[in-house]
């Protein structure tokens, strides 16, 4: 059973050759007994083999991977063959009741109910019960829906061998309308599997997504940091495999490297709820009109001359206008007059964006090079660290000095300091704090040119 599991194109291929057997088997036998049953049966059984070599190829076709001709793979071979099983077996049943009802209005017929019809079909019970619980599961194993419709017709075969019997046991006790009637409750059977079958496949040829999917991957979705709004889901099934495509909102100033991450974390969120999922995602920006800052670094964005927007200040005048201001770096080496174009571009992009500003004030920097040379001189100057940490440690809100490095860029003295505070304070709190300690170690220690300072908790 395992290496079965393992091999669904060779379970394919046995349930073939099964088929011809039951087929050969059914027919010599119905025509020698001259049931309808037993002929509907061996009518039965040659559509199911013709399925069942449908089911052979789409397993094999489902499994190539994906090309150009067909970049979501061939999964949906298995669903086109599960709906031609379904179409199939529909016309076998329409035949089958036609002529039972034209053999009943004629009276009856004929029929000889011998002892080896019904060693034929009780064989017929057990193996096809065997090739059911079989195909169905590998089927479910592999998710194969060509292998779990096949199944299904034997199981519908079983019912209406079954149903064959009880009209020949009514010839037996002198009922000759009994093997037309049990051949109608055959049709009947095969009508329903039929239509079952052929309604799920049709479903999943048309897209419908499945039950409770969208909802599902809607919900895991709005779990993960960093996604504001879910703004679009869909699923659809492609044979063993789901395809699906998700449009979600986030800050509108998220870089392209932080909005990749997102992605990765929405497919693997998605992946945890609905395994095997192939899911695209469109990242958008949510725009927040509260945010303002946030919608003026969103219209620097969209100018690309811009490298850097910092220090943006709004003002809200009292005639309820906006007066902005903000410092913009740009690329070293431009000209005034190409820096000037620039930020009349920047200026025209944030009046789009915030029509009530009616000052924007943009203070225009060189962009620092990429690359400064500069070297560690800490142990060189011993004195002058020792002096920084005790102007540090005489904050009454240090808590504790925990590094300072000096570094010397074309002979001047730059000081990098970090010192820990309470974490409970806020942020704008932490920042007021820093300024306090760059001003005072400029104050104290004259000799260095600049100082960055860093408090943490």
């Amino acid at each position: 059973m395992k290496r079965l599991e393992r091999r669904p194109e060779l379970v394919a291929l046995g349930s073939v050759a099964i088929g011809i057997v039951l087929v050969l088997a059914k027919l010599v036998v119905g025509v020698l007994t001259g049931s309808l049953g037993i002929l509907s049966e061996a009518a039965h059984s040659f559509l199911d083999l013709a399925a069942s070599g449908f089911t052979l190829v789409a397993v094999r076709t489902s499994r190539k991977p994906a090309d150009s001709e067909h970049p979501y793979g061939h999964g949906r071979t298995e669903n086109l063959a599960a709906f031609a099983e379904g179409l199939l077996l529909l016309m076998t049943a329409a035949f089958i009741a036609f002529e039972a009802i034209r053999r009943l209005a004629a009276g009856g017929s004929v029929v000889n109910p011998a002892g080896y019809a019904f060693a034929l079909l009780v064989a017929t019970v057990a193996i096809e019960a065997g090739r059911a619980a079989v195909l169905r599961r590998v089927g479910r194993l592999a998710s194969s829906e060509a292998m779990l419709a096949d199944a299904t017709n034997r199981l519908a075969d079983v019912l209406a061998t079954l149903g064959v019997i009880a009209g020949l046991i009514g010839v037996r006790l002198g009922l000759s309308w009994a093997d037309s009637v049990a051949a109608l409750l055959v049709a009947g059977i095969i009508a329903r599997a039929a239509g079952l079958l052929a309604w799920r496949s049709g479903d999943i040829l048309i897209d419908r997504a499945p039950a409770g999917a969208e909802e599902q991957l809607r919900d895991a979705i709005q779990k993960v940091d960093g996604v504001r709004e879910v703004r679009s889901v869909r699923v659809r099934r492609s044979g063993p495999n789901l395809i699906g495509d998700a449009s979600i909102a986030t800050g509108r100033m998220l870089s392209v490297e932080a909005a990749s991450a997102l992605v990765e974390d929405v497919k693997g969120r998605a992946g945890s709820v609905l395994p095997g999922l192939d899911l695209a995602v469109a990242v958008e920006g949510q725009k927040q009109g509260a945010d303002l800052v946030e919608r003026i670094h969103a219209a620097a964005a969209r100018n690309g001359g811009v490298r850097d927007l910092h220090n943006v200040t709004v003002e809200r005048e009292a005639d309820g206008s906006l007066h902005l201001t903000m410092h913009a770096k740009l690329p070293v080496d431009q000209t005034l007059a190409q820096a000037s174009r620039t930020s009349r571009a920047l200026e025209r992009s944030i009046r789009s964006e915030l029509p009530e500003a009616t000052r924007i004030d943009i203070h225009l920097e060189p962009m620092e090079p990429d690359v400064v040379p500069g070297q560690d001189v800490t142990a060189r100057n011993e004195q002058l660290a020792t002096r920084m940490r005790e102007v540090v440690e005489s904050h009454p809100e240090v808590q504790r000095m925990v590094d300072v490095e000096l570094s010397d860029r074309e002979h001047r003295l730059y000081a990098h300091v970090v010192a820990e505070v309470a974490g409970e304070i806020s942020l704008e709190h932490a920042h007021e704090i820093e300024s306090e300690l760059e001003e005072m170690i400029r104050r104290e220690i004259p000799d260095v040119h600049e100082v960055v300072t860093r408090v943490t908790a």
